[in-house]
């Protein structure tokens, strides 16, 4: 779901991980192949990343940026990503 031109938003999966969902949100933000992005822990740790998200958390959310862009992640596993000016 497209919240404005330059930010966009999207729910994570059930079958997916969080790590997986930025990334893929992420390339689609960039227009990128996946493969093309650098990797994901020179940001952050992709596995506390979704250990964090793994639960039944119910309020939260973490900021951080990646390959040009600020991502959130929030407590109902959505993603936003919008690009860093």
């Amino acid at each position: 779901m497209a919240m404005s031109a330059s930010t966009s938003q999207s729910a994570v999966e059930p079958d997916d991980s969080v790590s997986m969902a930025v990334v893929r949100a992420v390339s689609s933000a960039a227009d990128r192949p996946v493969l093309e992005l650098p990797p994901l822990y020179e940001a952050i740790d992709p596995d506390a990343l979704d250990a964090l998200f793994d639960g039944h958390r119910t309020a939260g959310r973490i900021e951080f940026r990646y390959a040009g862009f600020r991502v959130t992640v929030r407590a109902d596993r959505t993603v936003s990503v919008s690009p860093v000016e």
